[in-house]
């Protein structure tokens, strides 16, 4: 099986495909490996579900070996790709030679001519090119070639991917892809959301190296890129609460924080930035709040999270200029959707779920979310979003449509998360109170068991 087949095949069934990247250092995040056997994380990756590796061998910068790819291709039973700065034909040759099925080439280390004497070379001798871009003239160029497998970089390789690009950068770029290649996000890739992310602009895969190899299990987050929905885990109060999320598949871990409304799991702004400033390169963090544009605004200052969720009465007015300043900052927002017919005529002008959904949708928000949990009934842990069934049709229409990735909250647990997704395929799940055996105490046993039904129940 060639490369893109064993991808299209993974794609055409259903399934996300992850393109797991072996490479011992990165220029960026250093040693990778931190001891272990690379060969052995490639065989644990492939038995676990992989369809196709792929395999740095640049020696100078990023530590590998044409002998570390003949050595895992010799005992995968998937295809590998080949990914070096290849500028001849002995390097095809070489490439052949390790037993690798693919081989990169990049548009920003090749000029249009050698690229494309490469890429007929590769042909001929049964290599697949693959085609990485990092620029609208890129994909144009790959669109002219007739590329099949065309990659977008979110970093900057002439900067040995030391930039701090992210997903956004293939968001912006895949509306220029060849219609008729299979297009790849390349690094960058952080966790679930992410991949729902790329996938929603139109990619149809990720590669990603430097997040699984950087965690504790390897294979445990190869699984968790492939879920079908993200998870957020909602109602950390402490930094041992933040380690559970970061030792289950959570994806993004959320802190109630200055809430306007009494909850149980309300913490000040100080214990968050505590948290938030030990979840740094481990996990997403997400503060959820309300209330004044300037309080809301000083509050993402103070605690420096990645995400903030408004989840009050915030105006669609509000909520734009909320958004469109902490876009500008680098944070993200996710804007709620009361449940309340009354709230939402107030906050978005209208009492339709989705005329309200489609306001938001023209401004900086980036998640919208349908919980049935809002300001009127913060508290209420029994609240279902099941009680919205007979609207799935519509969310669904909406969330098809829709630029920004959809987030389902309310009741949420591992009996009834595969409903949920059945019902409104949403991008992303919210849990809390399944998530915990009190307020504040997470289970990692309640956790994992989302995230499973999450992996498979889709």
């Amino acid at each position: 099986m060639t490369f893109s087949d064993a991808l299209k095949k993974e794609y055409l069934s259903g399934k996300i495909p992850v393109i797991p990247d072996i490479k011992l250092y990165s220029p960026k995040d250093g040693d990778l490996i931190r001891g272990r056997d690379p060969v052995s994380i490639a065989e644990d990756l492939a038995r676990s579900g992989a369809p196709v590796l792929s395999v740095v061998t640049e020696e100078k910068e990023f530590g590998g070996s044409v002998e570390l790819l003949n050595r895992i291709a010799s005992r995968v039973k998937v295809p590998v790709l080949r990914k070096d700065f290849i500028s001849d034909v002995s390097d095809l040759d070489a490439t052949v030679k390790s037993g690798a099925k693919a081989v990169l080439l990049m548009c920003s280390c090749l000029d249009e001519k050698t690229l494309t004497f490469l890429y007929q070379e590769a042909l001929t001798r049964g290599l697949e090119p693959f085609v990485e871009t990092h620029s609208k003239e890129d994909l144009d160029f790959a669109r002219r070639l007739g590329a099949g497998l065309v990659g977008i970089n979110n970093r900057d390789i002439l900067q040995l991917e030391r930039d701090n690009g992210d997903v956004s950068f293939s968001t912006g770029l895949l509306r220029f892809a060849p219609d008729t290649a299979f297009t790849i996000s390349e690094s960058s890739v952080r966790d679930a959301v992410d991949v729902r992310k790329v996938l929603k602009y139109g990619a149809k895969a990720v590669l990603a190296g430097t997040c699984i190899l950087n965690a504790a299990d390897p294979v445990r987050k190869l699984h968790s890129l492939r879920k079908k929905a993200g998870l957020k885990v909602c109602g950390i109060m402490d930094t041992k609460g933040l380690g559970t999320c970061i030792n289950s598949a959570a994806d993004l871990a959320g802190m109630v924080v200055d809430y306007p409304v009494r909850v149980p799991w309300n913490i000040v702004p100080e214990q968050a930035a505590e948290i938030c400033s030990k979840a740094k390169g481990r996990i997403r963090t997400c503060i959820v709040t309300g209330g004044p544009a300037d309080k809301i605004l000083s509050l993402a200052d103070l605690t420096a999270p990645d995400i903030i969720q408004l989840h009050y009465t915030e105006t669609l007015e509000e909520t734009s200029r909320i958004a469109g300043i902490l876009k500008e900052r680098g944070v993200s927002v996710i804007r709620s959707i009361p449940s309340d017919p009354t709230l939402r005529k107030m906050m978005f002008g209208t009492a339709d779920i989705l005329e309200a959904a489609e306001k938001i949708e023209k401004t900086e928000v980036e998640i919208i979310l349908f919980d049935s949990r809002d300001a009127s009934n913060a508290a209420n842990s029994s609240e279902s979003i099941l009680l919205n069934r007979d609207r799935s049709e519509e969310y669904r229409q909406f969330a098809a449509k829709s630029t920004k990735l959809i987030m389902m909250g309310g009741g949420i647990n591992a009996d009834n998360v595969y409903d949920v997704c059945t019902e409104f395929s949403p991008d992303i799940i919210d849990v809390m109170t399944s998530s915990e055996d009190f307020p504040g105490k997470k289970s990692p046993e309640k956790i994992n068991a989302v995230c499973k039904a999450i992996g498979e129940g889709r």
